[in-house]
């Protein structure tokens, strides 16, 4: 079992929807979009909305030197509505969960040639704002693209991906949708790079993406319609050869920045910063 990091990115954008939705529908359709928009703390028409998102997977029986190999995903995203980081002081941590969504799904790993790697991938699931019982079913399909290459003693990986998301509310009725294409780069350098074996390592990185017909929600604060670029860079640290506690591996630590239009976030990276 592989078990995914947890993200956590810190953002505060007013929505301006094109149609007149209730503070708890909106929180429900932007909760919706967490598990490809990621984790962070959401503002919404005077709601704050905090989300979490794990993505557990399972890597299927496959020979190590094959090409192909599958891998069943199951991210949890759940997320607090109104709750503030320091409110654990002065009140404890939550007491219930607000908003909780599972979204299986499958993805595949396809290694064109050494260099060069293929993951598409299909999820379906749900989500559920428990504060006011409105359901959401969560449609994903996309493709991500990742080509390594050295220089020295650093290795560097091109990483692109294309993805379309849907979500349905069930009541009250109401749809969705947003694409999004993301272009990165990531440049990798071990401190001791005369050593071997496992060493200390620091990994930075940037992507632009944008969107077309972005959701009213964190990825932009129009709707229905092309959204401006938005950027981030930021570095994270680990090891040439990831440690493992009771075989779990432990996720790379960092910080970035994002920012585009109207938008500025500092955010804390735990694991990929993709």
């Amino acid at each position: 079992m592989r078990v995914g990091a947890l993200c956590l990115l810190l953002a505060s954008l007013d929505v301006e929807a094109a149609q007149t939705l209730s503070r708890s529908e909106q929180s429900v359709i932007n909760f919706g979009f967490a598990t490809q928009l990621g984790s962070g703390i959401y503002s919404m028409s005077g709601r704050t909305l905090q989300v979490y998102r794990i993505p557990f997977a399972w890597d299927l029986p496959a020979r190590p030197e094959s090409r192909f190999k599958l891998r069943l995903t199951l991210p949890l995203t759940i997320g607090f509505i109104d709750f503030k980081p320091l409110d654990v002081v002065d009140n404890g941590l939550p007491h219930r969960l607000d908003s909780l969504s599972i979204v299986p799904g499958l993805e595949a790993d396809i290694r064109l040639r050494d260099d060069w790697m293929l993951q598409p991938f299909v999820e379906a699931g749900i989500a559920r704002d428990r504060s006011n019982a409105a359901d959401q079913r969560v449609f994903s399909i996309g493709l991500r693209s990742y080509y390594d290459f050295r220089r020295g003693a650093t290795d560097w990986t091109q990483y692109d991906e294309l993805v379309h998301v849907v979500v349905e509310q069930q009541s009250p009725h109401s749809t969705d949708d947003f694409t999004r294409l993301r272009v990165g780069m990531t440049a990798r350098r071990p401190f001791d790079t005369e050593g071997s074996g496992r060493r200390a390592d620091v990994l930075g990185y940037g992507f632009v993406e944008v969107f077309t017909d972005a959701p009213a929600g964190p990825a932009s604060d129009k709707r229905n319609g092309g959204a401006p670029a938005q950027f981030e860079f930021g570095f994270t640290f680990g090891a040439t050869e990831r440690w493992q506690v009771w075989k779990i591996p432990l996720p790379r630590l960092g910080f970035g920045y994002r920012f585009g239009d109207g938008l500025s976030v500092y955010r804390f990276v735990i694991g990929s910063p993709y």
